[in-house]
């Protein structure tokens, strides 16, 4: 059985963007697209912490000073709060936005500017909290399992998870092995490339979890196996996976 060592944490994100890409408008000069991008997510907000408040939670971040900040729902449901003068802002989210993929923008004249993450809050007492990102790792919020998150896009697969700083990770599925490295904040990323993205065992540190494969693309929180799944369509051809691993026993599903 080889090894290889992950070098990056985007290995699964290539296939990803070149799906989106290839969906979208005609694309920019490289160098004007790339200075766009690094404007709007500079500027666009950034969550960081997620508690809980009530029948809801409170979401609180960080965006430019001042800015008008908002969290919006595919159902129409809009959150919005200003930043304060040293850029953070908390947004109190009722019950009836929880379970959907949730937007975080900011508002410049009348033009929203959304970010590159989109939030999930899912189960009762926010069992799951975490950061979606479009072609790349979830950062699940929440407590989590040393496997935090496995993200499939319909081919490979993207696991992710927290150890102790620098730890080495071994992560195995079906004969495939990746090992990765544990970053400072104690993050980790390996892609299996070669595991089609469907129901499969993978194993971490001597732990292993079912992961149950993809599901409709409704962008809603469901339970899937023994954690949460939610299944986002990113354009007409491109599908992503997040799947959320239960710490201990499971909740009981509605």
């Amino acid at each position: 059985m080889k090894m290889r060592a992950v070098r990056s944490r985007w290995g699964l994100a290539v296939g990803f963007a070149m799906v989106v890409a290839g969906c979208g408008a005609p694309p920019q000069p490289q160098d004007e697209a790339q200075q766009s991008d690094q404007e709007n997510w500079a500027a666009a907000p950034h969550i960081d912490a997620v508690a809980l408040q009530g029948g809801g939670v409170l979401v609180s971040g960080q965006a430019p000073p001042g800015a008008r900040v908002i969290l919006s729902s595919p159902t129409g449901q809009a959150m919005a709060a200003a930043a304060d003068g040293e850029g953070r802002f908390e947004l109190a989210v009722g019950r009836a936005a929880l379970g959907h993929v949730l937007t975080p923008e900011i508002q410049i004249g009348q033009t929203p500017v959304p970010g590159p993450e989109r939030l999930l809050v899912a189960g009762d007492g926010m069992v799951v909290a975490a950061l979606l990102i479009d072609g790349g790792p979830s950062r699940r919020l929440t407590e989590g399992p040393t496997l935090s998150a496995v993200d499939g896009d319909g081919r490979g697969l993207l696991v992710s998870g927290r150890s102790t700083p620098g730890a080495r990770v071994q992560v195995r599925s079906e004969g495939e092995t990746a090992l990765a490295m544990a970053d400072d904040a104690g993050l980790w990323t390996a892609p299996l490339s070669r595991i089609r993205d469907r129901a499969v065992q993978i194993e971490v540190g001597g732990d292993s979890y079912a992961y149950p494969g993809p599901g409709a693309a409704t962008g809603r929180a469901e339970r899937a196996g023994q954690g949460w799944r939610v299944t986002r369509a990113l354009s007409d051809a491109a599908r992503q996976t997040s799947w959320f691993p239960d710490v201990g026993d499971p909740p009981a599903a509605k």
